[in-house]
């Protein structure tokens, strides 16, 4: 049963209207409203940080202050494909870095309404090249909330296809699996989400596919093939529409990949672990498990 503090918050959020924000933030052309495109003053009191360009965009590398450990992370962050980084994600990179001693590089990668899917995978497939020459697979990690948890899951579907190594460790947050949004599943949980609303969603995933169908695999990874994946955990919330994907592929997965988990907080809204409430410390407690144990 979910604390009394995120029932609290997920009433808050039906207060301000949240599930309509992206949706009017894209009318009026200011998705970034809330953005943070640079790190953060914690980010910087706990890592230790460097910036440099791949292919015209913005890579922020991260590393502990107090020590470095062997663990590298590619962080592929959420905001519908249209929106960048928040505080949020600064703040949570910072904990695990803190945590774990891990590196992270987490890239600022193309974004709609300038750019879309085939630029984003231009740039994170060339970092994460890079990325497999300097680090060992077992050491690499891939994870993306939202949808970068999606586009986390692409990513490892296409280094199938390229024939390139997986990483160790594939962590999804909440993760868009499928950006048309149907699953009939949805409409049953669409009424309990204070924070996710379909029209803005589905808005933003068409402009991000460009001319391509919405069940392409690299936009809609729920329709790829997972052969030839490993070591995969999925953290979702009862209360967020994107469960309902990510209950199918639990389903979908299992018989597949060597190594599948699947943890599913009951009452928890759309990327909770990143915030700050009582389940929120209990899901990056595990996720810091996953990292440095690869298991819960």
């Amino acid at each position: 049963m979910a604390s009394i503090h995120s029932k609290l918050f997920a009433l808050f959020l039906r207060l301000i209207g949240k599930k309509h924000f992206l949706k009017t933030l894209l009318a009026a052309g200011k998705q970034n409203f809330y953005s943070s495109p640079e790190p953060t003053a914690k980010v910087h009191k706990f890592c230790v940080v460097a910036k440099r360009q791949l292919n015209g965009q913005p890579v922020f590398t991260l590393q502990s202050r107090t020590g470095k450990g062997r663990k590298h992370i590619l962080y592929l962050h959420g905001g519908a494909y249209v929106q960048n980084f928040t505080s949020y994600h600064w703040s949570f990179m910072a904990e695990l870095v803190a945590a774990t001693h891990c590196t992270i590089s987490a890239p600022d990668y193309p974004l709609a309404p300038d750019f879309t899917f085939e630029d984003t995978f231009k740039m994170v497939l060339a970092l994460y090249r890079e990325l497999i020459e300097k680090v060992a697979k077992e050491d690499l990690i891939i994870m993306g909330d939202s949808s970068g948890g999606g586009l986390a899951l692409a990513l490892c579907q296409l280094l199938v296809k390229e024939q390139l190594p997986q990483p160790g460790q594939l962590i999804l947050l909440s993760p868009w699996l499928d950006i048309s949004l149907s699953n009939p599943e949805i409409h049953e949980i669409v009424t309990q989400d204070p924070f996710m609303g379909l029209e803005g969603l589905l808005q933003a995933g068409r402009i991000y596919a460009g001319n391509a169908p919405l069940d392409h695999y690299l936009l809609s990874p729920i329709y790829g093939s997972f052969k030839g994946l490993e070591n995969i955990t999925v953290f979702a919330g009862s209360r967020e529409i994107l469960v309902a994907d990510a209950r199918k592929l639990k389903k979908m997965m299992a018989p597949e990949v060597l190594q599948f988990t699947y943890v599913e907080y009951p009452g928890m809204v759309h990327d909770w672990m990143l915030i700050n409430l009582p389940e929120s410390k209990q899901a990056r407690q595990q996720i810091i498990s996953v990292i440095e144990t690869g298991g819960l």
